[in-house]
């Protein structure tokens, strides 16, 4: 009985070290391949780099474009005609109401109701 309780222990022993192992492997990658500061401030200073040239080419084109001042006045205009539009409708809605509780009122009178 004590073989097999030895056996099994030497078993375990093995595992545990052979997992030890591995787990210290892994850890020394991740050590060796994880980013450094000047690794960091490289991909920062590509990036800005991309991103200036990339206003530089909107500056560029913003020059090149034909400017569209009608097309804003055009807009404007329209802006200003639908609400005309909406107040004229709003309008409307009130004198109709207006008038339905005239309608109403006549109707009262003339069954014999008080008012």
């Amino acid at each position: 009985m004590e073989s097999y309780l030895h056996d099994a222990w030497v078993l375990f022993v093995g595992i545990f070290g052979w997992s030890v192992n591995k787990l210290t492997a892994k850890l020394d990658e991740l050590s060796n391949t994880k980013a450094d500061a000047s690794q960091t401030s490289e991909s920062v200073n590509r990036i800005s780099k991309n991103v200036h040239e990339v206003e530089k080419k909107v500056d560029k084109l913003g020059l090149t474009s034909i400017g569209r001042p009608e097309h804003k006045e055009d807009y404007n205009s329209l802006i200003a005609k639908i609400n005309d539009i909406h107040l004229r409708v709003n309008d409307m809605e009130k004198r109709k109401a207006d008038r339905i509780q005239r309608v109403d009122v006549k109707m009262r009178q003339e069954n014999g109701g008080t008012n």
